[in-house]
């Protein structure tokens, strides 16, 4: 989990993706501009009710400023599981914003918003508010102040919306939404990657994918030599990386039993060691081709590995 909030954060550190999820999710517009944003404190103080001092840390927080003022101070929080509890963890953030503003002197006061970003493949339905997770009497429920939480599917975002992302955000989402339906293809995502280690290695701790990280490497040195990088890069780079290491296998399996190299046992297994690593990537007719399988094999294969 901890693997996967520094994975979300590193990404959304950059201005341009973070001014991108706020447009395109809340404002639906462009109300954001990426110069405008400089990064906030992820860490607030509170006094709890023995009096005693505690902190509390967000995801990822960006202050927004217009010349000297600032504007509104902007959250994102990135959720992997539904929490039940999230509109009081919102208002907590929320809250020491409000207070450091007050603990400052700050005469201008701006707002604190949060949006909550879900990248599970459960729909995030409820809660969305204070008043879903309160066991309230009819009698009381008026005279409750409800505080509304804003939760963006990551994985069920429409075509529509995502086709409005400009950065790399675009990528991710279309990623998480066509791999749920299980059609992810990336021949359909030319579009070049702008922060190649961030998308990179976002991938990989979602997909537990350890190939990623050896293909980091050499997608490092394209994007040096200035290629541009998308995820045809990837899934070629990958290929190529398990090819690598399916030969080696091949090669040690082989030795260990005295079977010759390059007979049908080596040559089985190192395709199957191909396969497996581009499953969470790659559709399975993709993989067929690629790889040299027949597709009821990758299938078999997919369903093994359920």
């Amino acid at each position: 989990m901890a693997e996967k909030d520094l994975a979300e954060k590193y990404l959304e550190s950059f201005s341009d993706v973070f001014a991108d999820i706020y447009n395109v999710l809340l404002f639906q517009k462009e109300v954001l501009l990426e110069e405008g944003l400089e990064a906030g404190p992820t860490e607030g103080i509170y006094k709890a009710e023995e009096n005693n001092l505690r902190n509390q840390f967000r995801d990822t927080a960006k202050l927004y400023k217009h010349g000297l003022y600032k504007v509104a101070s902007f959250g994102i929080e990135n959720e992997s599981v539904i929490d039940k509890n999230m509109p009081i963890r919102i208002m907590g953030y929320d809250y020491a914003v409000y207070r450091a503003q007050i603990d400052c002197g700050e005469e201008r006061k701006y707002p604190a918003i949060t949006i909550v970003l879900n990248f599970s493949d459960i729909e995030w339905k409820s809660p969305n508010a204070l008043l879903d997770i309160l066991d309230v009497s009819p009698e009381l429920r008026p005279y409750v102040n409800d505080y509304k939480i804003f939760v963006f599917n990551i994985a069920f975002l429409p075509e529509k919306i995502r086709k409005a992302f400009k950065s790399d955000f675009k990528i991710v989402a279309d990623f998480f939404s066509e791999k749920r339906l299980g059609r992810y293809n990336p021949k359909e995502h030319p579009e070049a990657i702008r922060h190649v280690e961030a998308v990179l290695n976002l991938l990989r701790v979602f997909t537990n994918d350890e190939t990623y990280v050896k293909i980091e490497k050499t997608v490092a040195e394209r994007a040096k030599a200035g290629e541009v990088i998308t995820m045809c890069t990837f899934a070629e780079e990958m290929t190529n990386k398990g090819i690598e290491i399916g030969e080696a296998q091949g090669i040690k399996i082989g030795e260990a039993q005295g079977i010759r190299i390059g007979e049908a046992r080596g040559i089985a297994r190192e395709k199957i060691s191909v396969a497996r690593n581009l499953l969470d990537l790659l559709t399975d007719d993709v993989i067929a081709e690629k790889v040299g399988l027949e597709l009821a094999t990758v299938k078999e294969l997919r369903e093994e590995t359920k």
